[in-house]
């Protein structure tokens, strides 16, 4: 069980970082190049790819597009459970401030109800006093 949380929470991490990089500007101007590279030697070089001097025969025929839409398929595959992560990710951040949020609230909960025993100790306080000076006030009418 103990392995177990290790290995996700290492899975988390790396999922984490991974996500953070297929979001970079670098990341996505390098797969944009790299596609319209492949686009264009594909459209202007068709003998590269005919010949099968360019990329293993599995990868070069006729249909020079077929590999390039399985690796994209694949690509948006991997992209989604990236995606995935990074709602993970931002889950649990908002999962944390939310907590932080009740703790706090609770906090000033508990404040708040100490400075209202304060107010009704003064309040007593000042109603005892007042009673006090009333009987004074009392005995002090009698007198005259």
């Amino acid at each position: 069980m103990r392995e177990m949380k290790k290995l996700n929470e290492k899975f988390v991490r790396v999922a984490d970082a991974v996500s953070f990089g297929m979001g970079t500007p670098t990341n996505i101007i390098f797969w944009i190049l790299a596609v319209g590279i492949w686009f264009f030697l594909g459209y202007t070089q068709r003998q590269l790819f005919v010949n099968g001097n360019f990329l293993p025969d599995w990868f070069t025929s006729n249909a020079w597009n077929f590999p390039l839409n399985t690796i994209t398929t694949l690509a948006e595959l991997y992209i989604g459970f990236l995606v995935a992560a990074a709602a993970n990710r931002s889950e649990r951040t908002l999962r944390k401030m939310i907590e932080h949020t009740k703790e706090t609230v609770d906090k000033v909960e508990e404040i708040n109800s100490k400075q209202n025993e304060i107010l009704q100790l003064l309040v007593d306080y000042q109603k005892k006093e007042l009673q006090k000076e009333d009987e004074v006030l009392k005995v002090v009418k009698s007198q005259k």
